[in-house]
């Protein structure tokens, strides 16, 4: 009996490891990111893959281009045929979108990328907590609040996704196999949900990621002209 009650909580512990094994992996990659341990996410991470699913999403978000292979859009609206405009945007949009994902989607840029978006909303104010042992549980709470779903697929797939830190209108979805015995990410995708119009229509003008982007780059712009001007006197104001 009690030879069989061993044999039960090993299985127990077992399944609880496994079941539990892909959040740890995708909160390691997550930490990984932040603290710049490229070693880490060039093991963890299928770049390949995920560049290839990256390019994709990032497009459809950044340029406001209605979603692909799809027959309805973030609102359950019906998809109809992109405008000129979309067409347009799309023609010369995803090279750009390809480039920054080619540059920034392996082990070195990805933290290189984190860094300067840190460095940004320091400069703006909006400063992190540091990362401590202390405040590890309220960090990992916080985290897991903006999970929208996680779910096993099949034995050795599993889906997550998770709501942006500082958009709510934005979500991560990725995708993790069970290979050689361990957890790699192998798909991700960007989605961004579009504003409402005041007609009630969906608005493809400021709610773009790539409209985000450029405001942040002009602030960035304008913070490092404000540090290098000289001040002025109190004639001069």
């Amino acid at each position: 009996m009690l030879r069989l009650l061993l044999k039960a909580f090993i299985l127990i512990v077992a399944v609880a490891a496994y079941v539990a094994s892909p959040f740890v992996t995708a909160w390691q990659i997550r930490e990984a990111v932040k603290s710049g341990d490229a070693a880490y996410l060039a093991d963890k991470i299928e770049w390949d893959k995920v560049k290839e699913t990256l390019k994709i999403s990032l497009a459809t978000a950044a340029l406001d281009l209605p979603p692909e292979n799809s027959e309805s859009d973030a609102t359950g609206q019906a998809a109809g045929k992109p405008s000129m405009w979309q067409r347009f945007k799309a023609y010369w949009g995803k090279g750009a979108v390809n480039r920054m994902v080619d540059n920034y989607a392996n082990a070195e840029g990805l933290p290189k990328l984190f860094s300067y978006r840190r460095t940004y909303r320091d400069a703006v104010g909006e400063i992190d907590e540091p990362k401590t042992l202390a405040n590890l549980p309220e960090r990992m709470r916080t985290a897991w609040s903006r999970v929208r779903r996680a779910e096993f697929a099949s034995p050795t797939r599993f889906e997550m996704e998770m709501t942006d830190k500082n958009d709510p209108d934005r979500w991560f979805a990725g995708v993790l196999e069970f290979t050689g015995l361990e957890w790699k990410l192998v798909s991700l995708h960007v989605h961004q949900i579009k504003p409402q119009s005041a007609t009630g229509g969906v608005s493809t003008s400021s709610g773009g990621l790539l409209a985000r982007l450029r405001q942040a780059a002009i602030g960035a712009r304008r913070l490092a002209s404000n540090a290098d001007a000289p001040a002025s006197s109190p004639q001069e104001r």
